[in-house]
């Protein structure tokens, strides 16, 4: 994995990304996904996390994912991070992969008590001579789905 927020494009390392926009793009993809995930309790997620439960950990995640995309495109990486304290409300952390038609993406999903949101670590296409990473992430994330995405195509990608 590359260090946070840096990019690498297998083909083209000295290529420019949109980070904001392939964010955008992800968060989208994985709105109804993340809201699956948000059924479960907080507490169940860190308890999970606490005690190394990564098998549990995955089958919540391999569940939510079941209904959006095909299997083994999204996956948990590690146990994650529960954030708990006496004064915020929770918020769990999953490091995870999005991998499909040679485009993989490192990501945390965040997930608080009223809303989710994406965090790209590192991106990695394969063969892309089209200069639009974010056109890839767009289309990889539309083949991956099971049902229409209704994601927001960026200048890039149109």
């Amino acid at each position: 994995m590359t260090a946070e927020g840096a990019f690498f494009v297998e083909s083209a390392p000295d290529l420019e990304v949109d980070f904001a926009a392939m964010e955008r793009i992800l968060g989208a993809a994985l709105a109804g996904f993340a809201s699956d995930l948000r059924l479960v309790d907080a507490l169940d997620f860190a308890a999970f996390i606490r005690i190394g439960q990564m098998a549990n950990l995955r089958s919540l995640v391999h569940s939510s994912a079941e209904p959006y995309f095909k299997p083994g495109t999204i996956e948990l990486c590690e146990l994650g991070q529960a954030l708990l304290s006496w004064a915020e409300p929770p918020e769990i952390l999953l490091p995870m992969t999005f991998r499909h038609a040679g485009v993989r993406v490192y990501f945390r999903l965040r997930l608080a008590a009223r809303s989710a949101s994406v965090e790209l670590e590192s991106v990695a296409i394969e063969d892309d001579d089209s200069g639009q990473p974010e056109a890839r992430l767009t289309n990889a994330v539309e083949s991956a789905a099971l049902q229409p995405l209704r994601t927001q195509r960026t200048d890039a990608a149109t």
